[in-house]
């Protein structure tokens, strides 16, 4: 269950395998130890040592860095792969769930905004846990200091139910292959899709 500011709001969604969940409000460094960093621990077979080494402190230092631009989005739960594919590469890919409160009558739109210098990010409308959501997909350019590849991004927002003007945003980016055109990237972004179809709301989640 998360929990947004003044109440619980309860969600449900199935996870591919590989994937864990992160929770942002408490027991976020725990749940890294035992979820992730543990699990990175065992070099893949065929993975050299070296290589084991370098990608145990890449996952180490990417996901720390999640946590906090997740945190100052105001993210309820990070979502992350910690499997290592083939040759000892772990999926660039994650998302993020966050409570997002608004004014009265504000289309679902408006709380996504548009990103900042993205071109072509046009909203439609989706059906999400039996509700209308909205969903955005656009491309976000490599920079300098940030990311030294371009990243496919896929944005969902629902109505919280019984709560006018609170919304859940799920945001998912993934640097895929690197092309953000490639079959496979788009691929991860399926994949995200297919897990969003999965989403539901807990018993009491629309609860004054």
């Amino acid at each position: 269950m998360t929990v947004m500011p003044d109440g619980p709001v309860g969600y449900t969604l199935l996870l591919p395998p590989g994937w864990t969940r992160i929770p942002l409000r408490c027991g976020t460094h725990e749940a890294l130890d035992e979820k992730v960093f543990r699990r990175v621990e065992r070099v893949p077979r065929g993975v050299a040592r070296e290589a084991g080494m370098a990608y145990r402190l890449y996952v180490r230092r990417r996901v720390e860095e999640l946590v906090g631009e997740a945190r100052k989005a105001g993210g309820l739960d990070l979502y992350v792969p910690v499997g290592a594919r083939p040759g000892g590469r772990v999926l660039a890919a994650s998302f993020v769930v966050a409570g997002v409160e608004g004014e009265r009558g504000v289309a679902a739109e408006a709380v996504l905004g548009q990103p900042a210098g993205v071109a072509g990010a046009a909203a439609e409308v989706r059906g999400v846990a039996g509700t209308v959501g909205v969903r955005r997909e656009y491309v976000a350019e490599a920079k300098e200091g940030e990311a030294d590849v371009p990243s496919r991004h896929v944005d969902y927002v629902v109505p919280v139910p019984g709560r006018e003007g609170r919304w859940l945003v799920v945001s998912f980016s993934t640097a895929g292959d690197g092309d953000p055109e490639s079959a496979f990237t788009r691929a991860v972004a399926d994949l995200f899709d297919a897990v969003m179809t999965t989403f539901s709301w807990a018993p009491g989640a629309g609860a004054a």
